[in-house]
């Protein structure tokens, strides 16, 4: 689904209603019958049943909306949505919005405009098809809203947005009648946080020998929200002396290769999973790990980077929607110095602690 961008307006919530309410007309104004009063009981009740929490570049979250007739006769209605954001999405996909086609059991998408305000950007639409609800009954609707941060496989590289105000409006009316009718709507406005991922590093040791033993640690990346993702690139930074092992499911071990970013200075990275690994809603993945230092890496304080990407592009490594975690501190000794006895009697680092959720944190490499 691709969205259109119009012209940047300095009040984007008063000209995307205006927008979902023309869309909602079919090109007309609605209008109040002559004498109609404005305590006048309505025709129908909105429920919207959000999720309280969606993750950044995550896949979509599904959700139900309750339309109630409370007239005595069946009526039809038409459903408009629109979620306003802040500043940090890209436009082409920044909100994406689907429905449950109840005849063919399909999802479907909602197509978007989009409009640009100074301070947050509306995106609106219309469900492409008419529910009708019967006098007094309910109609449940199935829908589901996520933010993707771009394509798969092309993600923001920065941004993103703290949370997002899901409005839903439904209008019903005999459109054929062209005179004397009431347009009547039911409106529910609500705000989904949005979350991110949470890399960490878990009991890093403080020292390393060079040429010596290995160190161990846990590389841990926990997913809060209900969103499942897909395309991770679960990375660790180390210095271009080290060498960067994984435990695989039956105990041994796999070394993994190095990648330059290409940009003269940074250390090269390590896909802990590859560079596609998924991670189910509300669930956490532990990698246990293993680093070595040749007896040529300088002694001294070396880091130990970590981030994890979203929909990396392509053809350049590390660059997607981004979210890191502070890393840790390794002090490289000599052969035979203070602190060589490898992993035990080490003191360990307590976990690191990750960028806040949803913002889009730049990669501390």
């Amino acid at each position: 689904m691709r969205t259109t961008v119009s012209g940047r307006r300095n009040n984007s919530r008063r000209v995307a209603a205006a927008v979902l309410t023309a869309a909602l007309a079919g090109g007309a104004v609605l209008m109040s019958a002559p004498g109609a009063s404005a305590a006048a009981p309505p025709v129908m009740k909105l429920k919207l049943n959000t999720p309280a929490v969606i993750g950044g570049a995550g896949q979509s979250v599904e959700f139900t909306e309750t339309i109630t007739n409370v007239t005595s006769r069946k009526a039809t209605y038409e459903l408009g949505l629109q979620a306003i954001t802040g500043l940090g999405l890209p436009r082409d996909p920044g909100v994406v919005i689907d429905y449950r086609d109840p005849a063919s059991g399909r999802w479907k998408p909602v197509r978007l405009s989009v409009a640009e305000g100074a301070d947050d950007v509306a995106f609106s639409g219309e469900v492409p098809r008419s529910f009708e609800v019967q006098a007094h009954s309910s109609l449940t609707v199935r829908l589901r809203i996520g933010l993707p941060m771009g394509w798969p496989h092309n993600g923001a590289s920065n941004g993103g947005t703290s949370s997002l105000t899901l409005r839903a409006v439904v209008e019903t009316g005999d459109k054929r009648v062209t005179s004397g009718n009431v347009f009547r709507s039911a409106e529910v406005t609500k705000t989904i946080k949005v979350q991110g991922l949470s890399p960490s590093l878990s009991r890093v040791p403080a020292t390393a020998v060079a040429g010596g033993a290995p160190i161990e640690f846990d590389a841990v990346l926990k997913n809060p929200t209900p969103s499942n993702y897909v395309n991770l690139a679960n990375t660790l930074w180390v210095d271009p002396h080290a060498t960067v092992q994984v435990r695989k499911p039956n105990g041994t071990w796999t070394t993994l290769k190095k990648v330059p970013t290409g940009i003269p200075g940074e250390k090269p990275g390590v896909y802990l999973q590859g560079r596609d690994s998924s991670l189910r809603a509300n669930s956490t993945t532990t990698v246990r790990v293993r680093v070595s230092y040749d007896a040529s890496t300088p002694l001294g304080a070396t880091d130990i980077g970590r981030c994890v990407f979203v929909n990396e592009g392509p053809t350049t490594p590390f660059r997607g929607t981004t979210m890191c975690a502070k890393g840790a501190t390794v002090q490289v000794v000599a052969p035979g110095g203070k602190g060589t006895k490898g992993t035990k009697g080490t003191k360990a680092q307590p976990p690191a602690k990750t960028a806040p959720a949803g913002k889009g944190a730049s990669a501390g490499k």
